[in-house]
């Protein structure tokens, strides 16, 4: 037969060629870390701070107030859109601080549903009808 000190290859006994050498792993990565979720990688990413200009000054905030901020400043630029996102916070914000409309108030109001129900936004006028 063979060489007394040759390697025998059978169960659990690979051959010398193909074993892992000394100081390798089988698993040079490593098990792979956890996906994270969505909602927490933008959760993570909306609550970096970013240097913004504002007023002529350098001022530092969150990702998510410059997106606040954003969407505010389209809304008073007439971005229907934008309008329709803001808008229910202000009701609110309003009835919150114990503002009552008053008839002019209410004239605005329905003034602007009708232009959001003009621009064919069929979401909008549903939603309209159990505001003041």
């Amino acid at each position: 037969m063979t060489d007394q000190h040759e390697f025998e290859v059978g169960y659990k006994k690979p051959p010398k060629q193909s074993q892992w050498k000394p100081g390798q792993s089988g698993n040079p990565n490593g098990r792979p870390r956890k996906i994270k979720d969505f909602e927490k990688l933008l959760d993570i990413e909306l609550s970096k701070e970013i240097t913004i200009t504002e007023g002529g000054k350098q001022i530092s905030i969150s990702k998510r107030e410059v997106l606040l901020k954003s969407l505010v400043n389209d809304a008073l630029k007439g971005d229907l859109r934008a309008m329709k996102m803001v808008l229910p916070f202000m009701v609110n914000q309003q009835s919150v601080a114990g503002f009552e409309p008053d008839a002019a108030d209410r004239q605005a109001f329905q003034q602007l549903l009708r232009t959001y129900e003009q621009s064919g936004d069929a979401e909008v006028s549903e939603a309209s009808h159990d505001q003041p």
